[in-house]
Order: C-alpha cells, then structure tokens, then sequence
C-alpha cells in the first residue's frame, strides 16, 4: 500500500488567502470610515476641518482603491502572484501599515470636531 501524500498547495497559497481575507477586512473598514466621516456628527465646523475631512477622504478612496486592484491579483491571476508573491507581500504590508494610519487620523479628527461643539449643539434626552 502507498501512503497518502498530504496535498499541497502552490507557492504561498495558504499565506495569499489570509493576506486576502485581512485584505478584505480592511477593506469593509475602509467603507465603514468612509461612512462615518460622512455622518452628521462628523460634519466639519471648521476650514482647517473641511480641509482635513478632505484629505481623510481622499486618503480612504486611494486606499480602497488600491486595495481592490491588490486583492483582485490575489485572487484572479494565481500564476502571475506566484511569481511575484514577496512584492504583493510587501505591498499588502504597505496597505495595512496606511490603513493603520489612516484609522488614527480618522480618529484623531472625530475626537477635534466633537471637541469644537458646545454642549448648546446636542439635543438633551
């Protein structure tokens, strides 16, 4: 009797399908701070606020962009991201480290704008 080989997969199979999936998670994060940037609590006062809400916006599209162009490699074109699976590697790693900072500077602005309204701006319960 033959022994049962385990199956393996390709080059980094398992490694490319978690970095999709975090890939995919960040991306669901991306949508969900776009949408709260545009709530009425995030409603910028301020020009130097509008300004800013700008750039965190335009930060998100770029990301989310460029996040979809990353996970459709992954996904669709299997033998090209095997040849180059270390550069996919460190451009996911440059996506994620961008998101992390870019979920701090969401935050950094929500916590300014609730800081510029008075307690006149909220409705009592």
């Amino acid at each position: 009797m033959e022994a049962v080989k385990p199956q393996r997969f390709g080059i980094g199979e398992t490694d490319k399908n978690v970095l999709v999936q975090r890939l995919e998670l960040v991306q669901k994060d991306l949508k969900r701070l776009r949408v709260h940037l545009s709530s009425y609590r995030c409603e910028p006062t301020t020009y130097s606020l509008f300004e800013r809400i700008e750039f965190l916006r335009k930060g998100l599209d770029n990301l989310s962009q460029k996040n979809s162009e990353t996970i459709y490699m992954l996904k669709e074109k299997k033998k090209m991201v095997d040849d180059y699976f270390d550069e996919y590697m460190e451009r996911a790693k440059q996506q994620l480290s961008e998101f992390n900072k870019l979920q701090n500077s969401v935050d950094e602005y929500v916590v300014r704008v609730l800081g510029t309204r008075s307690d006149k701006d909220e409705i009592p319960i």
